[in-house]
């Protein structure tokens, strides 16, 4: 549908889970979707944002660059999504509507310890989360097994929660995150993509589809 133009504040659709879940691929075609669906802006963000020297710390972080503990590493994702916030808000008042790559629930479930839980790390994001929910969470869920052999497959590089191990445990902390978010109101959308790739798509477009409703 392109002969309509939605007007008002943007929609803020997030998208979670495990390396190799197809985050990038779904987060892309999204876009363009509603791009055509609204007629107005659809933006890409992504997270950690490197537009400022705190998510270019993070990012050195995940690819061995630079060393530090697991619990610095919880904070510097709430001060990083703080200044990501900033950036976001204004694009939204305007009606830019943002797909993202990764939010709060992905501080949880990755970057829990046995000292830091992820009820814990939910509780340090709720400066960010007071500013800015989002409308929809979808969460694509995959087999860590299956998510392995596609990041062999795609990527020369490593990050340092590639493990399959850490990947299976990262999944688990997810399964309590998304719990969390939803015992606060998040609207989620909780969908396999070892279906084929339109299979999932079709489901996506499907999962957004009433925000765009007609009001």
């Amino acid at each position: 549908m392109t002969d309509r133009k939605i007007a008002g504040r943007g929609k803020f659709i997030v998208f979670e889970g495990i390396d190799g879940c197809g985050k990038t691929t779904h987060v892309s075609l999204l876009r363009d979707h509603v791009s055509k669906l609204t007629g107005r802006q659809c933006a890409v963000e992504r997270e950690p944002d490197s537009r400022d020297i705190v998510g270019a710390i993070i990012r050195t972080a995940l690819y061995g660059g630079v060393k530090i503990l697991p619990e610095s590493m919880a904070y510097l994702h709430v001060a990083d999504r703080l200044e990501h916030i900033a950036f976001m808000l204004p694009l939204l008042e305007a009606g830019t509507d943002i797909v993202c790559d990764r939010y709060y629930l992905s501080n949880m479930a990755y970057n829990a310890t046995p000292s830091l839980s992820v009820e814990r790390i939910y509780e340090l994001n709720r400066p960010c989360t007071e500013k800015l929910q989002p409308d929809l969470v979808i969460f694509l869920d995959v087999d860590p097994a299956v998510s392995a052999k596609r990041r062999t497959s795609e990527r020369t590089d490593s990050e340092i929660y590639d493990a399959i191990e850490r990947q299976i445990a990262i999944r688990s902390n997810y399964m309590r995150a998304l719990e969390i978010a939803e015992a606060d109101g998040v609207k989620i959308a909780r969908i396999s993509t070892e279906d084929d790739r339109e299979t999932v798509a079709r489901q996506i477009r499907a999962a957004v589809a009433p925000l765009f409703a007609a009001r």
